[in-house]
């Protein structure tokens, strides 16, 4: 089961990835979606504080990323050759959506608060599956 639900996280996280990149495509390439993206970033500008928002999930999510890397360090031993893995593809996806999320805006990239909505969710679930794999592994075998 604990594979199952692994590779389902892993599946969705690639998604999430190919999402983003398509998003990013076809609103260069196409008038319709270039027109959506545009109306919907409009939308949601009026809707919601977009900077607060945006910002917010950013501090969360490199928080949790820090604590989950800060318990691992301290906890290292006793897991698997899986996990160092696990937690660098945390690392660099947490990363990759902090320098996006913080250096990119709408005047740049027309896409730019979805591409940012399916890099955040890729890395929250990289979170997720690294949480997971330190409270499933990060028993040594004389607490078991």
């Amino acid at each position: 089961m604990k594979k199952i639900g692994y590779a389902a996280l892993t599946f969705a996280e690639v998604l999430f990835l190919a999402g983003a990149y398509l998003v990013h495509y076809f609103t260069r390439k196409k008038m319709g979606m270039a027109r959506y993206v545009i109306y919907k970033n409009q939308s949601w500008e009026r809707a919601f504080p977009m900077d607060a928002l945006m910002y917010t999930a950013v501090a969360v999510l490199a928080v949790i990323t820090l604590l989950l890397l800060a318990v691992w360090i301290i906890r290292r031993k006793g897991q698997g050759k899986p996990a160092p893995f696990t937690y660098a593809a945390m690392a660099i996806l947490t990363t990759l959506y902090v320098s996006y999320t913080c250096i990119s805006s709408t005047e740049t990239m027309r896409a730019y608060y979805f591409i940012s909505l399916l890099l955040g969710a890729a890395a929250l679930l990289q979170i997720l599956k690294a949480g997971a794999a330190l409270v499933i592994c990060g028993k040594k075998k004389d607490e078991r």
